[in-house]
């Protein structure tokens, strides 16, 4: 890791944000970056992420959070290079995300649609529904219109599953049911619950669902809906997500009553994605405020973090794999709040650690699929900030 002198809130300037700040990728190195983002979107083209299972080493399993990013990746791509198999091969593998959703009632009656990470089988785990769900969401602005309305509907029937439960253990397998996995009180208030896990119904607070369901899911669907339960819903788990950083700046893994050292980047990745959309999609300007106070003691974190190499965590580790998204939360800042020269070098140097093919080769790169969907979200936002979290 880089030995830096760790100086109280070093990057606390605001800097105007203006359209004459120094772009994060240089106008000669765009061809490059593209060409990147192009070579991922032409892996998971080759992969079949449509297909449902990954024409890959059949020891890398497939989850329905993985084909989704991957997908988030192909939807990015095809608004950077106007190549349309990039966008007809997310809309399918979504097509079948929706079929994949299976029906169940919630306690008070109403319709429901859950996810297993194994789809259809597999176990029923809001961090890879939510990771899912909010890709989704993302598509809908490039659905036909009848595509649309079941995108629309599959969105809307996960929302009241989160909301309000199952009546019964929806697999069978007589785990219980419950009525709703979002706390709605306490000191916990606004956290979201598991799912099931290991064969238990799981309740207690976790930081992943509560990151992706919680605060990226629900505000993605507010944008898309104007529901104001949904955004006040997302509000809230990101005011949880907020209260539990530690005081260095990093998320605590949290999960059934338990917390995990292991996760560190992993658990990064995922609150950034909640946490930064919701800055962007929230009404709130008093949460916006605290967001923007509270990510600077996370950005030096990771500026204490980083590799020399510019990337994240330990070669290959289960945690790197998902540390890419992390990189969002420094183009994030640089572009909507200060445009911070050590920030800007800070993203130079980690994208510029993939240009090199027998980098992104060693770190996984169209290899690793849980790998290559994070870094190519990572890409495709540094070359178009926000650009993987548009809904409309």
């Amino acid at each position: 890791m880089k030995i830096k002198i760790v100086l109280m809130f070093p990057i606390l300037c605001y800097a105007l944000v203006t359209n004459a700040q120094p772009p994060l990728v240089p106008s000669n190195e765009r061809p490059e970056v593209i060409q990147l983002v192009e070579s991922i979107s032409d892996w998971a083209l080759k992969a079949q992420v449509a297909s449902g299972e990954l024409k890959i080493d059949a020891k890398r399993r497939t989850s329905i959070f993985i084909n989704s990013n991957l997908a988030r990746v192909l939807i990015a791509a095809y608004e950077i290079s106007g190549n349309r198999d990039y966008l007809q091969e997310a809309l399918k593998w979504f097509d079948r995300l929706v079929d994949l959703q299976q029906p169940t009632t919630t306690m008070n009656g109403l319709p429901a649609g859950w996810w297993g990470d194994f789809s259809p089988s597999g176990n029923i785990y809001l961090g890879d529904a939510g990771t899912s769900a909010t890709a989704l969401a993302g598509a809908v602005r490039f659905a036909e219109p009848q595509q649309q309305e079941r995108y629309l509907k599959a969105l809307e029937l996960y929302a009241n599953f989160v909301r309000f439960g199952t009546k019964d253990d929806p697999q069978n397998k007589d785990r219980g049911g419950c009525d709703g996995w979002i706390i709605e009180s306490g000191p916990d208030k606004g956290a979201v619950g598991c799912g099931y896990y290991r064969n238990e119904l799981s309740e207690y607070p976790y930081t992943i669902s509560t990151a992706v369901t919680g605060a990226a899911f629900f505000s993605a669907l507010y944008e898309l809906t104007g529901n104001i339960d949904y955004i006040t819903i997302a509000n809230n788990a990101t005011r949880w997500l907020l209260r539990v950083r530690k005081p260095n700046g990093e998320f605590p893994y949290i999960l059934h009553n338990f917390t995990l050292d292991q996760w560190p980047l992993d658990t990064m990745s995922y609150v950034t994605d909640g946490i930064v959309g919701v800055h962007m999609r929230t009404p709130d300007t008093a949460l916006k405020l605290d967001i923007e106070r509270s990510v600077l003691f996370s950005l030096q974190w990771l500026f204490n973090m980083q590799n020399k190499n510019g990337t994240w965590g330990k070669l290959r580790s289960e945690d790197q794999q998902r540390s890419q998204g992390l990189i969002n939360l420094f183009v994030w800042y640089y572009h909507d709040k200060s445009a911070d020269t050590r920030v800007r070098e800070t993203v130079q140097e980690n994208y510029r650690f993939f240009l090199n093919p027998k980098n992104a080769t060693a770190f996984g790169v169209n290899e690793l699929p849980i790998t290559t969907g994070f870094v190519g979200i990572g890409i495709a936002e540094v070359l178009e900030p926000g650009i993987t979290y548009r809904i409309k």
